[in-house]
């Protein structure tokens, strides 16, 4: 494979006989050749556009397979991100010759940190199965939250001016040659624009993008009445096609995460859905899912008792959070106490997740059985009591309840494979065990009924220590 490599960066124009060879290579047992196979695929693309149709189409065929491998899915994304229109191009060729909508993959959110990818028919017969409004059939969506084009953002009511996508991607077949510069010009501008439509006098980026699940993220600097603070912006995703549904639904999911004022929830001073749905909140850096030091036994039950008194906060109000997972619990570090947890996204995946599969926002390592079999019932507060119990067993033994890939996780959770008790697999005192295992009890009828109670047999448990 080495070789192969070096012949395409040494003569480009040899770079396309290689093709099949590369391809049969992703097929390899050999992690490192599939990886080099999907690095030769990107290199000649870059090289020559003109072999993308024919690269794309092979892809399509490996990816529409329920064992395509990642690093498939890899050379796939580098083509979408490098060359969207000559990779729509194809796909609109593919859907009318097959009479069917081709594969549209992601992996926005947190199945990029945890390494999962779904293939198109994986979840045909999910409980989690996702249409878009007002479509039929069976098949599920999957499609980047953000696929179209810069050019393609919606340009505000009489303010053409300041949504200008000048450098963006110009709808040739060229790859977009927009600087960093340009980039941040851009991004500043459709600041400006947000500030006109929000509480704030003046928003001033601080830091770059980061990327999230729901939302790319920016640092800046919020004035309001004389008042500085540093917020976090988010520009949220959104689904292709007829975006109107998902706006007005994100709208009314924003407001209402808004009305909440808790020390264990985030924040969320304002936001809305034009130009592009946006809110400004209290500023996140870290969740649980960083690569943070080992919480020890008091305060990994103390964490949660905390979350869970923030999670009743939510379900007074009849809202169902439906995505708790570490990535959805952001961690403070500098506070009186050390480490502060606070719920984050609350009330999102229960809109996204109509129209995109909710493993796009929810790792389903950490999933209730709802989500995989449609016998065990809908998303509802029990969900989230779940998803807790979850987050502390991953504290506990730090590691997930359940491993394994999609499909793995799915057989074990509703055909009753119970997580390995955290005290047999980390120093937890084995009177954890018990409320745990009540957290995650696949029938949601005999989980906690509430967050009070799940919180009070914590501090219980802790007392007897």
């Amino acid at each position: 494979m080495r070789t192969v490599l070096a012949d395409i960066v040494g003569d480009p124009d040899r770079g396309q006989g290689a093709l099949p060879r590369l391809f049969g290579s992703l097929d390899s047992d050999d992690r490192t050749v599939r990886l080099g196979a999907a690095c030769g695929i990107c290199l000649i693309a870059s090289d020559d556009p003109g072999s993308i149709e024919y690269t794309v189409r092979r892809l399509v065929d490996r990816l529409d397979d329920d064992t395509s491998r990642p690093e498939a899915i890899l050379a796939f994304e580098y083509l979408m991100t490098q060359f969207p229109e000559r990779v729509d191009d194809v796909l609109q060729q593919l859907r009318a010759e097959r009479e069917a909508e081709p594969l549209r993959y992601t992996r926005q959110g947190g199945f990029v940190r945890s390494g999962y990818f779904q293939p198109s028919e994986t979840h045909r017969d999910d409980v989690g199965r996702v249409r878009r409004p007002g479509e039929g059939g069976d098949g599920l969506v999957y499609g980047s939250l953000d696929e179209r084009s810069e050019s393609d953002r919606e340009a505000p009511p009489d303010e053409t001016d300041a949504s200008s996508d000048e450098g963006a991607p110009s709808g040739t077949d060229e790859p977009s040659t927009e600087t960093p510069r340009q980039r941040i010009d851009r991004l500043r501008e459709r600041v400006d624009v947000i500030v006109k439509r929000s509480r704030f006098d003046r928003l001033m980026l601080l830091t770059g993008e980061s990327t999230g699940r729901y939302a790319d993220s920016y640092r800046v600097l919020a004035t309001r009445a004389g008042r500085e603070e540093a917020v976090s912006l988010r520009l949220f995703h959104e689904p292709a096609g007829d975006r109107e549904p998902f706006r007005s639904q994100l709208e009314a999911a924003i407001e209402q995460w808004g009305q909440f004022d808790h020390e264990h929830v985030v924040s969320l001073y304002d936001g809305g859905p034009r130009p592009e749905p946006w809110a400004a909140t209290q500023h996140v850096d870290l969740t649980l899912a960083a690569d943070l030091p080992a919480w020890n036994v008091s305060e990994a039950v103390g964490t949660v008792a905390r979350l869970a008194d923030g999670l009743a906060a939510i379900h007074q109000r009849g809202v169902v959070h439906g995505g708790i997972d570490p990535g959805s619990v952001a961690v403070e570090l500098e506070t009186e106490s050390g480490r502060r947890a606070r719920l984050d996204n609350v009330g999102l995946l229960p809109v996204y997740r109509q129209f995109v599969h909710p493993s796009v926002c929810l790792d389903p390592r950490f999933a209730a059985p709802e989500y995989f079999d449609v016998s065990f019932g809908g998303i509802d507060q029990a969900t989230d009591i779940y998803h807790l119990g979850a987050v502390l067993y991953y504290l506990l033994a730090e590691e997930p309840p359940y491993g394994g890939e999609y499909d793995e996780v799915r057989a074990q959770v509703p055909d009753d494979t119970r997580p390995t008790p955290p005290s047999a697999i980390a120093d937890s005192p084995e009177v954890l065990d018990d409320v745990v295992s009540k957290a995650l009890d696949r029938q949601k009828l005999t989980r906690y009924e509430t967050a009070t109670a799940f919180k009070q047999d914590l501090l219980d448990a802790r007392g007897r220590i």
